[in-house]
């Protein structure tokens, strides 16, 4: 049989596998670590983003010991290697919001030369320190010129918020055509806070009729769209995967007790993230979602914040401190775990943070895998392994190799699929 030809049938037979089979998942495990420089033993009090194979985070840290993040900090996790980011802008600039997938550039805001609310958007790398990303021609000072809030996956792409006076305005800056300003949607008040990996989807908010409303832009031609065309919806869009494929979002959708709802949005359709929140009359914030549709994020009720998961994207939202002492790890007994900021792609390990004088955190989640389908191991079999799959069959790769003969033909599809279909113990 031709290899197009069995890509086909392995296809349609792991397509019904999918639709009409509960996928089994593998037994998972967790730890809990806050995170500490091993040589200065300087506490991380932010961690913000985590590359999606999860060897790079960064964020803030305190050096000076007053409870404060007063630098940035860039952590390549696997060789458990800290590097620290001047910026010299003190507990309220953030010198470290986001970072390249290579980990070689991070995204982060410096102080203005006078005054702290003059602030603008940079990047850092190695080789060259800051590069400061400059303002909109018209911004004030409200309080700052500009903030980033992401970078492209290959760091070449950045978006945030200038200014036009004092309101608020989305940017998109790149080497090339510098900071442009994103078509300004509805009443102003703009924010661009998400951008896909490749930068071709950007994401954030306006002011609508009411409050905030969901907007995106296309990361091409700059022009945006309103989830809501007479921006009624009270709501923003708070994380994406890395695709764009998926957004996550925060809105009002009438409920009595007047909370906002967690809400994923897949091809156009919304569908609220478990049952909206975690607990009656909080607002649910989901941050982050990994390939194999767990979702992270945290429930809010004025300066209260609560940590959650919905572990692959289905069902109900959990605690997450609950979750994880169910799962075996040591989280220290009185230790709040109060907000999520991101997972990695692959699901194994999520950063937060709980404020002022409380560390920053890494989860990491360690699948006791006996599934021989699972070759994304995840502990979860879907789509990603039947692609990782055909990856592997037509390359040769001895991934594929399910009968381990050295051949790569159709009993090594049959394998993969009577493998498929038995789960995960």
């Amino acid at each position: 049989m031709a290899r197009l030809s069995i890509h086909s049938t392995l296809i349609a037979v792991a397509g019904s596998l999918i639709a009409l089979s509960p996928i089994a998942t593998a037994q998972v495990s967790a730890t809990f670590e806050f995170i500490v420089d091993p040589n200065t033993k300087f506490t991380a009090f932010s961690a913000n983003d985590i590359s999606p194979d999860g060897q790079w985070i960064v964020g803030g840290v305190d050096t000076d010991g007053d409870l404060f993040a007063d630098r940035g900090f860039r952590w390549d996790r696997v060789n458990n290697e800290f590097t620290f980011i001047e910026n010299g802008g003190g507990p309220f600039v953030e010198a470290a919001v986001s970072v390249s997938d290579d980990g070689s550039v991070v995204l982060g805001n410096l102080p203005g030369e006078v005054e702290l609310e003059e602030g603008t958007a940079a990047i850092w790398t190695d080789e060259n320190g800051w590069t400061d990303l400059g303002y909109l021609p018209n911004a004030g000072f409200c309080p700052s010129r500009s903030n980033g809030y992401e970078i492209s996956a290959d760091g070449t792409v950045v978006v945030g918020l200038s200014w036009d006076g004092c309101s608020g305005r989305g940017f998109r800056w790149t080497q090339e055509s510098g900071m442009q300003e994103l078509e300004s949607l509805a009443f102003g008040a703009n924010r661009a806070s998400l951008l896909s990996a490749d930068g071709s989807i950007i994401a954030g908010f306006a002011q609508g009729v009411f409050s905030r409303t969901p907007a995106t832009w296309d990361g091409t031609t700059l022009v945006g769209t309103l989830l809501d065309p007479i921006a009624e919806i009270q709501g923003e869009f708070q994380g994406m995967s890395d695709d764009g494929s998926v957004l996550l979002g925060s809105w009002y959708l009438g409920d009595p007790d007047a909370s906002y709802d967690a809400v994923k949005i897949v091809n156009g359709v919304s569908t609220r993230i478990g049952a909206g929140s975690l607990l009656p009359g909080w607002a649910g914030t989901p941050m982050d979602i990994a390939d194999n549709g767990t979702i992270v994020g945290f429930d809010r009720l004025l300066g209260n914040r609560r940590a959650w998961i919905q572990p692959n994207g289905e069902g109900e939202i959990f605690e997450l401190v609950a979750w994880l002492n169910s799962l075996g790890a040591d989280v220290p007994v009185g230790t709040p775990l109060r907000v999520i900021q991101a997972i990695s792609a692959d699901g194994r390990y999520i950063i937060g943070h709980s404020g002022a004088g409380t560390p920053a955190w890494l989860i990491t989640l360690d699948y006791e895998n006996d599934c021989p389908a699972d070759l994304t191991d995840d502990g979860v079999l879907n789509f990603f392994d039947v692609s990782a799959f055909l990856g592997a069959f037509s390359t040769n790769d001895p991934a594929a190799d399910f009968d381990d003969n050295g051949v790569f033909n159709f009993f090594d599809v049959s394998a993969f699929l009577n493998a498929f279909s038995a789960g995960c113990p």
